[in-house]
């Protein structure tokens, strides 16, 4: 009788011996692997190095930029809004905005397009910081005025640990209502005349919002529009416009508000710790 192989029963395979030109095939194999790790290992060390110091440069750059563009402001905001100084300075310059008790207090310009102050100080400097500038296509009368701002931080916030902020960088505290509620008027200086506007709408946006319409030749236009916006019975709007996220996106901050009055004053106050201060209190409204 045939005797059945057991179910346990297996076989071990005995490794093939290599010979040594095999061996040695084996070894320059694994030599070359161990170097492609290596020059792969290398690559990435320098790759990343290279990566943190072209971020360390653009970080430095950035606040060289923050830095001068802040002298110069602190020097600009010496000289009276309602003075032909900022005009004979740069014949751009449009108005002084306020928002009193915050510190957006600055000159606008309005260039013949809205690239120009993006990168270029009011000085006429380049700079990444840029200037406060209204849309180039917001005529002095329109009824809808849109002021561009970089949203941007500030040295003694970093170097003191402060809440403050630059050029349009302080707008994102209009998302706090209690905020919003103690800063309600934002100011446009243009010669004597003080416009005078009450905030109505703070909301995070994008390129898209319709709050950046300005073509209202159409009848009815400018009156759907400001419905459009909440603020139905509008004359006229102001619209403060920055960048939000890394600046790099589409994201955008507006502080939108509507006039509520028009003041002619003859002086200003200003402020030791720079800006200037109008008082409209008892000021009677333009006739």
């Amino acid at each position: 009788m045939k005797k059945e192989p057991s179910p346990f029963h297996y076989t071990v395979d005995t490794p093939k011996r290599l010979s040594k030109s095999e061996r040695q095939k084996v070894r320059r194999r694994e030599k070359i692997k161990a170097r492609r790790r290596k020059v792969i290992v290398v690559s990435l060390a320098v790759i990343t190095t290279i990566c943190a110091a072209f971020l360390a440069y653009k970080v430095i750059l950035h606040y060289q930029d923050l830095a001068a563009a802040r002298r110069e402001m602190a020097e600009l905001q010496k000289l009276n809004p309602m003075s032909t100084e900022l005009l004979a300075a740069n014949p751009d310059y449009a108005g002084w905005l306020i928002i009193g008790g915050t510190d957006i207090n600055y000159p606008v310009v309005r260039g013949s397009d809205n690239d120009k102050y993006l990168n270029t100080t009011f000085s006429g400097k380049e700079n990444a910081i840029g200037a406060i500038f209204i849309d180039y296509r917001s005529a002095e009368d329109a009824p809808h005025l849109i002021i561009y701002g970089h949203n941007s931080g500030s040295l003694s916030a970093l170097e003191e640990g402060t809440e403050k902020h630059f050029m349009f960088g302080g707008l994102r505290h209009f998302l706090d209502g209690q905020y919003m509620a103690e800063h309600p008027e934002i100011m446009f200086v243009q010669n004597n005349v003080v416009s005078v506007f009450e905030i109505f709408s703070v909301r995070e946006t994008d390129i898209n919002d319709a709050a950046y319409m300005l073509d209202f030749s159409a009848e009815g236009a400018f009156a759907a529009f400001a419905e459009q916006q909440g603020a139905p019975e509008a004359e006229k709007i102001i619209t403060l416009s920055t960048c939000i996220g890394d600046g790099t996106n589409d994201g955008r901050l507006l502080v939108q508000g509507v006039l509520q009055r028009t003041v002619i004053v003859n002086d200003v106050d200003y402020n030791e710790d720079g800006g200037w201060h109008i008082n409209l209190q008892g000021r009677e409204r333009e006739k």
